[in-house]
């Protein structure tokens, strides 16, 4: 990835926005291939790379996406009809049904091929906004990228600690049509990058009823049955009053093997937790808090972590605890004992008692769960 940059005094960031936001609002589709990248935080290699077909219709009134879509990728194909969602496998000739009005909408956007569809179309405005925001700082290029003449509109955003240096760079031709993205952002001294490359675009070469019609062709020879939501009870952590199950694990810091049952005769509270898990972060500052408020004879915090225990996560789990000052144990442990705690969420708190048995679990970190477990815990040591 090279690109040159030098002043640029003919174009304006106000008029290449105007005329790209020009050009959206009087395009009703839009149809381009994309490749489209990402690394993620913790790797040192792009976790993934896309090469899509997209097709974008623009419904102003759909509150989900703002339009419907079609999505071809590998053998997976992603259809939205402004009512359902539908992954259709193509290998399997499967076609589930997912209902985003009913809060199913994560079967795209909780899914990171959900970046193909952020081509600045169906929400075309958000460059506007960018621009007027007085806390967000813009500068004009032009510049060659990928050996082509492109006007480069690079946004900094402001800090909002512990997230830092968000960069967006977009890329337009000499008509102002999108050619090109690239985000960069840090965190806690870890780096994400992602990147969208558009080709073979085609403003208004198709409607709603080809998308439709495709699906109903598919219909025939496929078989197609709605998502089935899991049990809300199956979701639910070990209920309080069962014996704690016992588990072994390894104490990072200490180097050291280590059993629930080290910790008889004293509470134990038990954070699943990893460190790509942004909640999970959140959460350490008031682990941190309690450790430092309760004796270890009458306290254990243990942050039990199933993820990050390959060689390579090593060095860069070392400097996150560094970092966030975490004043209590990372101990690794294989998936069996998240499935015997019925972990399906990070992070899942529980307090086990002097007794081995659960008396507190909850999914999930909010002030609210920080002020409950501090309270018990003031109740229960004295």
């Amino acid at each position: 990835m090279t690109f040159l940059l030098s002043c640029q005094e003919e174009k304006s960031i106000d008029l290449i926005i105007e005329n790209f936001e020009k050009q959206v609002e009087k395009n009703k589709s839009w149809e381009y291939d994309i490749n489209y990248k990402m690394k993620y935080f913790s790797s040192d290699e792009d976790t993934l790379n896309y090469n899509s077909n997209v097709r974008l219709i623009k419904h102003k009134n759909d509150t989900i996406f703002g339009g419907s879509f079609w999505i071809k990728n590998d053998s997976i194909d992603r259809y939205y009809d402004l009512e359902n969602i539908y992954i259709i496998n193509h290998k399997q000739k499967k076609i589930t049904k997912f209902f985003p009005h009913k809060g199913q909408d994560w079967a795209i956007n909780g899914n990171t091929i959900s970046g193909v569809l952020d081509s600045y179309f169906l929400k075309a405005n958000r460059l506007s906004k960018y621009w007027k925001d007085s806390t967000t700082v813009a500068r004009l290029t032009d510049t060659i990228f990928r050996d082509s003449n492109r006007n480069a509109i690079k946004f900094r955003f402001k800090d909002n600690l512990p997230i830092e240096k968000q960069r967006k760079i977009f890329f337009f031709n000499e008509d102002d049509n999108l050619k090109n993205i690239i985000y960069s952002v840090k965190f806690q001294n870890e780096h994400q990058y992602n990147e969208w490359h558009f080709t073979n675009e085609k403003y208004n070469s198709i409607t709603d009823s080809d998308l439709q019609l495709e699906l109903s062709n598919l219909i025939d020879s496929y078989k197609i049955e709605d998502y089935k939501e899991t049990d809300p009870k199956e979701m639910e952590p070990i209920a309080n009053g069962i014996e704690a199950p016992v588990f072994e694990g390894f104490n990072f810091q200490l180097n050291d093997s280590i059993s629930l049952k080290d910790y008889r005769n004293k509470y134990v509270l038990v954070d699943f937790w990893y460190k790509d898990c942004f909640p999970c972060i959140k959460a350490i500052a008031s682990l941190n808090k309690i450790r430092t408020e309760y004796s270890k004879n009458d306290l254990a915090i243990l942050g039990l972590n199933p993820y990050d225990n390959k060689e390579k996560d090593k060095e860069k789990l070392e400097e996150f605890i560094e970092i966030n000052e975490m004043n209590y144990p990372t101990i690794f442990v294989d998936n069996e004992v998240t499935k015997i705690y019925n972990v399906r969420a990070y992070p899942t708190f529980y307090i086990i008692d002097t007794n081995g048995e659960i008396v507190y679990s909850k999914i999930g970190h909010s002030e609210k769960n920080e002020k409950e477990i501090d309270s018990l815990l003031n109740k229960w040591i004295k």
